[in-house]
């Protein structure tokens, strides 16, 4: 961009219009351009989660671990897995060269454990997930002020919970330091032995019980309805009036036997595991993240916006704001915009005092934003986000550009004095060091470009950094 000096002196229409080009475009890319604090990175790696109630780490590793890393050991790009067997759950992580499409790779995971499905234990429930820094909360609330935590806690599950996730780019809304309900079910052994079965006839009531099934469907003139057979379980009292079915005779004859006749079953609350507390008073706190499309800032302006219709619902509740990305996001670009405003302005003010050349100093002016909004339509040709990393690179070119726009316009302002004829002493000022201009500029690309081949965490972390001073120095 520092050649606009020289074309800005041969011909004032074509800089001109370049420059009103620039900003017309560089303005809208500058406009449709996320804010983030940092760029967005995908980490290549997915993770297998079963869940496994009841099994000693051993056993997790012996019937969940293990098969599953030899299933998915044969997934294209698949570098590495790690497992780790704790009680009641297996994690199998499985690290990915870069560059891999992770939904693909995910599918092939689930594809390679359902072939292996019946070597699992039937009550394992496994997923996969993979993570990225779009997976942290652009905000969180915590609600405060109440009385009754299980009622709030069913409010925000209900109430509070499916509208944050309908506002614009949110991703999910979860509720964090609220405690669950489960039903805990506690065989008598004396009475299990008395009407002669066994724990497994109530692990088999369960299954055979509170499931759905598609039962076929049913046509009435232009409608088709699906039919389902079966009906859940939505109490203690549905769980315990159901019957063990008899597996010979002696039960048959005994009567009808019921789960409560032979244990205890009774609704707990879950183990606590979490705690939220605000100024030492308890909370429950509302973790929300964005879609990868979104922007980091608007989500949590949108957030924000609906959070005084929610309070309504809350019965005296109130939420406070722990945690929020968007500040944290719009001071660091408004401090790096600032910093490189102040740089423009010193470049200018010191290029008008060493050439006394108003015309001059003018062109440096209009170079440099020209090149800055040339930039914006690189960076969102690419699909980068306007955060810390990329306002620093544009910083750095700024002064390239400032240094090459200098060079350039004092050889010309050297050789034009006296009665020189214009065109000639420009083309034969900017011969004279279009091949220093030229080197030095290649010399800056040759040095950050590389880094844009880097690999791993770092190459993806610093990719936008390194894209953006070349774009800009180009």
């Amino acid at each position: 961009m520092s050649y606009l000096a020289v074309l800005s002196l041969r011909n004032r229409a074509l800089i001109a219009l370049i420059t009103i080009v620039a900003a017309v475009f560089g303005g809208l890319a500058l406009t449709n351009l996320k804010q983030e604090l940092i760029p967005s990175i995908e980490f290549p790696q997915l993770a297998v989660v079963t869940t496994y109630p009841g099994a000693s780490p051993e056993v997790v590793e012996a019937d969940v671990s293990t098969p599953i890393e030899g299933a998915i050991r044969g997934v294209e790009g698949l570098e590495s897995t790690t497992a780790t067997s704790t009680t009641n759950s297996s994690i199998v992580s499985a690290s990915f060269t870069y560059g891999t499409d992770l939904a693909a790779a995910q599918q092939k995971i689930l594809a390679a454990i359902a072939r292996i499905k019946d070597q699992l234990p039937d009550s394992a429930d496994t997923t996969v997930a993979s993570a990225s820094i779009d997976d942290f909360p652009v905000i969180q609330l915590a609600v405060t002020g109440y009385s009754d935590a299980q009622t709030i806690q069913s409010t925000l599950e209900s109430v509070v919970v499916p509208a944050l996730e309908d506002v614009k780019g949110v991703n999910a809304a979860q509720v964090v330091g609220g405690t669950g309900q489960r039903v805990t079910i506690t065989p008598d052994p004396t009475r299990l032995g008395e009407r002669g079965f066994s724990q497994q006839a109530i692990n088999d009531a369960l299954e055979a019980n509170g499931v759905l099934f598609p039962g076929g469907s049913v046509s009435e003139g232009d409608q088709t309805l699906t039919v389902q057979t079966g009906a859940k379980l939505t109490s203690v009292d549905e769980i315990t009036a159901l019957p063990l079915v008899p597996t010979d005779a002696a039960q048959a004859a005994a009567g009808q036997t019921t789960i409560g006749d032979v244990a205890t079953v009774a609704q707990q609350s879950d183990p606590v595991t979490t705690l939220s507390r605000v100024n030492g008073e308890p909370a429950l706190t509302i973790a929300v993240t964005k879609l990868p499309a979104a922007n980091t800032v608007d989500v949590s302006k949108a957030v924000l916006a609906a959070i005084p219709d929610l309070e309504s619902s809350l019965n005296g509740a109130t939420f406070t704001v722990v945690f929020d990305q968007a500040p944290f996001v719009e001071q660091s670009i408004e401090a790096l915009a600032q910093e490189g405003l102040l740089g423009l302005v010193f470049a200018v003010i010191i290029i008008l005092i060493f050439l006394m050349s108003v015309r001059s100093t003018l062109v440096t002016a209009i170079s440099i934003p020209t090149s800055v909004l040339v930039t914006f339509v690189g960076l969102q040709a690419f699909g980068y986000s306007l955060n810390v990393l990329t306002l620093g690179a544009l910083t750095i070119a700024i002064g390239r550009v400032v240094d090459d726009s200098i060079v350039v316009i004092e050889n010309i302002k050297r050789h034009y004095v006296g009665d020189a004829e214009k065109i000639p002493t420009i083309i034969r000022a900017v011969r004279e060091v279009a091949a220093a201009i030229t080197a030095s500029t290649i010399t800056s690309v040759a040095v950050f470009l590389p880094i844009a081949f880097v690999g791993d965490v770092t190459g993806e972390l610093f990719r936008p950094f390194a894209l953006t001073v070349t774009i800009a120095m180009s």
